[in-house]
């Protein structure tokens, strides 16, 4: 009988996202304090039929039709790539494997959507590659070694928590987790914002940050104070790319946010709440409008076998 591993990786905000200028190496350099989301992307792996390959299906109930229909299932899936690389590092051929991926993460939203299934096909993969063929499982930081060749969030996506990101973003330095509730609204658009576009438009503008010190996250002390720490350099590119973000953001703050700003490279807005209540009670006035929009709780456990 066929083993079946489960396992899961959460979305992520950027609550503080300072872009340094176009390196040599043609990608810009981060300072990132990563934070994680409760909404997490559900991954089940099995052994395929022999010489069936990679076989990859896709759904969701959380999310519009055109999300989920815009995750291809073919080799140019990062859960494919992940796969193969995988069995890449370990010098063994690529497994046929049977994957289903239950998506809740805007597609294309700047939530790291796709780096979450990665980091859960990891978790995956490392299991199954102990259990069907006997190899040593990876420690986490082997797992993010290989994340990081993936896509810069993947690493995060694997830790969870809290961490600033530097170089590109997989440069994980894990903090302890916020000591109060955090509370989010995840305002997801139609329509998804490419990373490189929305970087191209940055240097267009030229607002180059300088780096600060975010090795002090963990002592915020409260909703008001993180609120105040939070901003994102990419934003100003994203509203211009797409000018009603910006009428979102204030939409939010004017329903009570503490604040909300553009997540990563957008196009989702991450609203930050001081209660549960007040995040449900937004996220109805959203929907009622032809929104979509999620909540979330924050500081979530990284990517993680489930049973």
């Amino acid at each position: 009988m066929n083993r079946i591993i489960r396992a899961s990786a959460p979305a992520k905000v950027n609550l503080v996202f300072e872009v340094g200028q176009l390196a040599n190496d043609g990608y810009h350099p981060v300072n990132s304090l990563y934070f994680a989301l409760d909404l997490r992307e559900d991954l089940t792996l099995v052994r395929g039929e022999a010489g069936t390959g990679i076989s990859i299906y896709v759904h969701g109930d959380s999310l519009p039709e055109a999300h989920i229909n815009s995750v291809p299932t073919d080799q140019s899936n990062l859960v494919h790539k992940t796969a193969v690389l995988f069995a890449e590092k370990l010098g063994m051929p690529t497994p046929d494997l049977m994957i289903d991926i239950h998506k809740r993460i805007p597609v294309a939203g700047g939530m790291a959507g796709g780096s979450a299934d990665a980091a859960a096909m990891l978790v995956a993969m490392n299991e199954f590659m102990h259990q069907e063929l006997g190899t040593a499982r990876l420690s986490i930081e082997q797992l993010a070694v290989i994340g990081a060749e993936l896509g810069s969030d993947v690493p995060f996506c694997l830790y969870g928590g809290m961490a600033i990101g530097t170089g590109h973003g997989d440069e994980i330095t894990p903090l302890a987790n916020l000591e109060f509730e955090t509370n989010w609204v995840l305002c997801a658009s139609s329509k998804g914002l490419s990373t490189p576009t929305v970087y191209a438009a940055f240097d267009e503008i030229g607002q180059h940050s300088a780096f600060t010190d975010l090795s002090d996250s963990s002592k915020l002390s409260s909703v008001a104070e993180l609120g105040s720490r939070m901003s994102n350099d990419l934003e100003p590119a994203a509203f211009s790319l797409m000018p009603a973000l910006s009428e979102l953001v204030s939409q939010l703050q004017e329903l009570g946010a503490t604040r909300a700003m553009v997540s990563g490279s957008g196009p989702t807005i991450a609203a930050l709440f001081d209660s549960e209540a007040k995040a449900i009670e937004v996220s109805k006035v959203l929907v009622d409008q032809g929104f979509v929009a999620l909540t979330a709780k924050g500081g979530a456990q990284g990517s993680r076998l489930d049973s």
